[in-house]
C-alpha cells in the first residue's frame, strides 16, 4: 500500500514538474517577444539607448530558449542603432556576434547584412582597409546565392564608395558600374537611380562635367517616374550646378526654378536656401542684380527662420559679392561685417558648447578616478600584510632601473615644458593678432570707406583683415582645444584661405572626438607642421589627411605628392624637430616614409 502511494505521488509530482517546465518555457517565449517588440518601439521613437537596452535583454532571453532568430535580429538592430550614434566599435561587436552565431550558415541574408554593416562601421571610422575587407567578403558571400539578390548591388556600391574616398577613381567606377548592372537586371528603379547618381557624382569630382550631366539626367528620369519630389529637387539642383559650370546658363536657370518649385511643395526650407544661393550666382553672372538681390534676401529670411547659421553666413557673403559687383561699397562692407560677425558667432558658440561638454566629461572622469582610488585603498588595506613581506625585495630590485626612469621622466618633463611654452606663445600671438591688428584693419577699412577711397582697395584690405582673423584662430590653442575636433582641424588649417590649386582631402569620421586636451592640441600642431612642409618645401599639389580610431588609440595618416626629402638630412630642421618632440610626448608609434622625388607618407598611432 505504501509503495502504491509512493509511486502515485512520484507520478503526480513528475507530471506537475513537466507542466511547470512547459509553462515556464511558454512564458519565456512570450516575454522574449514582448521585450524585442518594446526595443523596436523605442527605436522607432528615437529612444536609442532604451532600445539597445531592450535588445540586449532580448538577446539574454533568446540564449535561454535557444531562439537564434530573435538573437540575430536583436544583434542586427543594435549594430544599426550604434552606427547611427557614431558608436562604431559597438556596432562592429554586434555584427561579429552575428557572424559567430551563423558561421556555418550558407545563403543567409542576416549573415550577409552583418558583413555589410560591419563594413559600414569601419567606413564611418575611416578605417578603409577593414571596410574594403568586409565589403569584398560580403560581395563574395552574396555571389554564392542561387539567384542574383539586391544586396549584391549594395556590396558593389559600398566597395565603390571606399575606392572613391581613397582616390582610386578607376576601381570606384568599375564597382559602381557593376552595381548598376545588378540593379538593372533586377529592375529596381529606386536603386538604379542611386547608381546613376553615384556615377554622376564621381564624374563631377573628376571635373568630367558633360559625362556627369548624362548620368544625373538618367537618375532624374527615374526619379520623375517614382514621383518623389524631394529627391527630384535634389537631382535638379545638382544638374543645374553642373550646367552652370558648363556655361549652359539658360538650362541651369530653368532646372533650378523647377527644383525650387518642388522644394516649396514639400516645404524643404533648407533646400530652398541652397537653391536660392545657386540661383543668385547664376543671376549675378547674367548681371541681373535686382533679381539676384530678391532671391538672396528671401534666402536670408529663410535661413534666419530655420536658424541655419552656416547658410545665413553664406548668404551674407553672397550679398557682399552682389553689391561689390555693382560698386556699392557701403552695402558690400555692411554685409561683409555681418558675414564676419556670424562667422565669429558660430566659432564662439561652438567653443562655449564644447567647453561645457568638456567640463562635464572632466567632472565625470574625476568622480570615476575618486571611486577607483577608494577601491584601490580598500584592496591595499586588505592585502597589506602580504605586501609588507615582499616590499623590501621589490624596493631593492627597483633600485636597478631607477636611474633610467628618472632620466626618462626628466626628458618627458622638459619636452612638456617646451611644448607648453610653444602653445602658450602661439595662443598669445593669436590673441594679439585678433585684438590688435585685426581690429586696426577693420577700423582702417571703415575710415577709408568714409573718405571715398577706391572700393577695390578697401575690398582687398577687408580680405587681409579676414586672413589675419583666420591666422589668429589658427594660432589660438585654447580656442582650438575647446572646439569639436573636425572644426578645430578646419580652423587650424585655414581652409577658408587654402590655396585653390592644392587638392586637399580630409577624412574625419562622424562623431570623432579627442577628449584629452594635450593629445588634441599636439595632433593638430603636427598636422599644421606637415601641411607647412608640404606647401613651403615639398611643392605638393595634393594632400590627404585622415584620422581614425583603432580601439582606444587614434591614428593619423598624412600623405602628399611633393618632391619628398632625405629624412636623415632633414632632421635638423625646426619643423621636423617640433613634430618629433610632440610624437615623443604622446608616446606615439611613428612610421615615416619619404625620399627625394617620392612625396611624403606619415602614419602616427597614439
Amino acid at each position: 500500500m505504501f509503495r502504491i502511494f509512493c509511486f502515485s505521488f512520484c507520478l503526480l509530482f513528475t507530471t506537475y514538474i513537466s507542466k511547470s517546465a512547459y509553462s515556464k518555457s511558454s512564458i519565456n517565449n512570450d516575454t522574449l517577444i514582448n521585450v524585442f517588440q518594446r526595443g523596436f518601439k523605442c527605436a522607432k521613437k528615437g529612444e536609442v539607448d532604451s532600445a539597445v537596452l531592450y535588445f540586449h535583454k532580448a538577446i539574454d532571453e533568446a540564449k535561454q530558449v535557444h531562439d537564434t532568430v530573435i538573437w540575430v535580429k536583436s544583434c542586427n538592430n543594435i549594430s544599426f542603432l550604434r552606427n547611427s550614434q557614431g558608436k562604431y566599435d559597438q556596432g562592429i561587436q554586434a555584427g561579429l556576434e552575428i557572424l559567430d552565431i551563423l558561421k556555418e550558415k550558407n545563403q543567409n541574408k542576416s549573415k550577409l547584412m552583418a558583413l555589410i554593416n560591419i563594413g559600414i562601421s569601419y567606413y564611418k571610422k575611416s578605417d578603409f582597409p577593414n571596410a574594403l575587407k568586409y565589403f569584398i567578403e560580403a560581395k563574395d558571400y552574396a555571389l554564392q546565392f542561387n539567384s542574383i539578390i539586391g544586396e549584391l548591388g549594395t556590396c558593389y556600391e559600398e566597395i565603390g564608395h571606399v575606392y572613391r574616398i581613397i582616390g582610386d577613381f578607376k576601381n570606384a567606377m568599375i564597382h559602381y558600374e557593376k552595381g548598376l548592372e545588378v540593379r538593372l537586371e533586377l529592375s529596381n528603379k529606386k536603386a538604379i537611380a542611386i547608381s546613376y547618381n553615384n556615377i554622376g557624382d564621381l564624374l563631377l569630382e573628376q571635373k568630367k562635367f558633360s559625362e556627369a550631366l548624362v548620368n544625373l539626367k538618367k537618375s532624374l528620369k527615374i526619379k520623375n517616374e517614382l514621383r518623389n519630389k524631394k529627391k527630384i529637387a535634389i537631382t535638379l539642383h545638382n544638374i543645374s550646378n553642373v550646367e552652370f559650370k558648363l556655361g549652359q546658363i539658360r538650362n541651369a536657370r530653368s532646372n533650378l526654378l523647377l527644383a525650387i518649385k518642388n522644394r516649396k511643395e514639400v516645404n524643404d526650407r533648407l533646400g530652398l536656401v541652397s537653391s536660392y544661393l545657386l540661383l543668385s550666382s547664376i543671376l549675378i553672372h547674367e548681371n541681373n542684380f535686382t533679381k539676384a538681390e530678391y532671391y538672396l534676401l528671401r534666402a536670408k529670411e529663410l535661413a534666419k527662420e530655420i536658424k541655419a547659421l552656416d547658410q545665413e553666413r553664406e548668404v551674407y557673403l553672397q550679398l557682399k559679392n552682389l553689391y561689390a559687383a555693382q560698386n556699392k561699397g557701403k552695402e558690400a562692407l555692411a554685409y561683409y561685417d555681418k558675414y564676419i560677425n556670424i562667422k565669429d558667432s558660430i566659432f564662439n558658440t561652438e567653443n562655449m558648447q564644447h567647453m561645457q561638454e568638456m567640463e562635464t566629461r572632466y567632472q565625470t572622469r574625476e568622480k570615476e578616478q575618486q571611486i577607483e582610488v577608494l577601491n584601490i585603498e580598500k584592496e591595499a588595506k586588505a592585502n597589506e600584510s602580504f605586501y609588507m613581506k615582499i616590499v623590501l625585495g621589490v624596493f631593492l630590485f627597483s633600485l636597478l632601473p631607477i636611474g633610467f626612469f628618472v632620466k626618462q621622466r626628466q626628458k618627458t618633463r622638459i619636452l612638456k615644458e617646451r611644448v607648453a611654452a610653444s602653445n602658450r606663445e602661439c595662443t598669445k600671438l593669436g590673441m594679439e593678432l585678433h585684438d590688435s591688428i585685426s581690429g586696426s584693419l577693420t577700423y582702417l577699412c571703415r575710415s577709408m570707406e568714409k573718405e571715398s577711397v577706391g572700393e577695390s582697395f578697401v575690398d582687398q584690405l577687408r580680405q587681409v583683415s579676414d586672413e589675419v582673423r583666420g591666422i589668429s584662430h589658427q594660432l589660438n590653442m585654447t580656442a582650438i582645444a575647446n572646439q569639436e575636433f573636425r572644426d578645430a582641424l578646419s580652423d587650424s588649417l585655414q581652409l577658408d584661405h587654402f590655396p585653390e590649386d592644392i587638392d586637399l582631402k580630409i577624412y574625419v569620421p562622424d562623431g570623432f572626438e579627442i577628449d584629452d586636451y594635450e593629445k588634441k592640441i599636439n595632433l593638430i600642431r603636427i598636422v599644421q607642421e606637415l601641411k607647412t612642409n608640404s606647401l613651403k618645401h615639398g611643392n605638393a599639389s595634393s594632400i590627404v589627411i585622415s584620422f581614425s580610431r583603432l580601439q582606444n588609440k587614434v591614428r593619423l595618416d598624412y600623405s602628399d605628392n611633393g618632391i619628398g626629402f632625405d629624412l636623415k638630412e632633414a632632421k635638423k630642421g625646426n619643423g621636423l624637430i617640433n613634430i618629433q618632440e610632440r610624437v615623443e610626448l604622446l608616446s606615439g608609434k611613428l612610421d615615416w616614409q619619404t625620399s627625394p622625388g617620392n612625396g611624403v607618407s606619415f602614419h602616427l598611432t597614439v
